[in-house]
């Protein structure tokens, strides 16, 4: 089975991340080899903090070079509920209209990809796969728990939050934030018929889907 090295936000983006690709990988021989680079998982300092601002960091000094070199593939996380800020970039709106989903994923691609570089995106070829997360990854996890909300972009850790309330699982808003509540709120995804019939409920995690149905993952580099 090929490795994925994979850049997240943080570790809760990361634990629910991580259960996608087990449920994508789901009945074949092996799951997937999955390295969590970014946030260093060894690192108590800068490179360990979770946030938008590192994952940019990271390809901007060209670490995903290394990332490739010891991996297959290489996956990249990151919300858009900040691309307005200058140093991300994206904004939010087109003559006042808010993008759609689909929009604000092509957006943040093209600058990732800018980022990246069109030498090392040539490179690389399509061994680099976007997960963009419209607003939030917590609306990821909206299929599973809100289903008549499975579509929603905006709010979403408040909707998912009151949905795991009536359910009487832990919520997944405290300070710090817990990767185990995410791993456990997003644990259905592993099963891979839940994940591929529920989570193309939700635009951008369709988007995410079908992008890793377009590759080939069959043959490592």
């Amino acid at each position: 089975m090929s490795a994925f090295a994979i850049v997240s936000e943080g570790v809760t983006d990361y634990a629910v991340l991580k259960n996608i690709l087990i449920g994508w990988f789901k009945d074949q021989h092996a799951e997937p080899v999955l390295n969590q680079v970014q946030p260093d998982p060894t690192s108590t300092g800068e490179s360990g903090w979770g946030n938008w601002e590192n994952v940019l960091r990271f390809l901007e000094e060209k670490k995903h070079r290394d990332a490739l070199d010891y991996n297959d593939w290489l996956v990249i996380q990151i919300d858009t509920d900040d691309s307005y800020h200058p140093n991300y970039g994206v904004p939010q709106l087109e003559g006042g209209r808010p993008l759609e989903p689909h929009e604000m994923v092509e957006r943040v691609a093209a600058r990732l990809r800018g980022i990246i570089g069109e030498a090392d995106m040539a490179f690389y070829q399509n061994r680099i796969v976007f997960a963009i997360c419209v607003r939030g990854i917590e609306c990821w996890l909206l299929p599973l728990w809100d289903e008549s909300k499975a579509g929603k972009c905006e709010g979403c850790l408040a909707t998912v939050d009151r949905a795991l309330g009536r359910a009487d699982e832990p919520v997944l808003n405290t300070t710090p934030k817990c990767p185990r509540r995410f791993d456990n709120a997003s644990r259905e995804y592993r099963k891979r018929k839940i994940l591929v019939d529920k989570g193309p409920r939700n635009p951008s995690l369709g988007m995410f889907l079908a992008e890793f149905e377009s590759r080939d993952f069959g043959r490592p580099r």
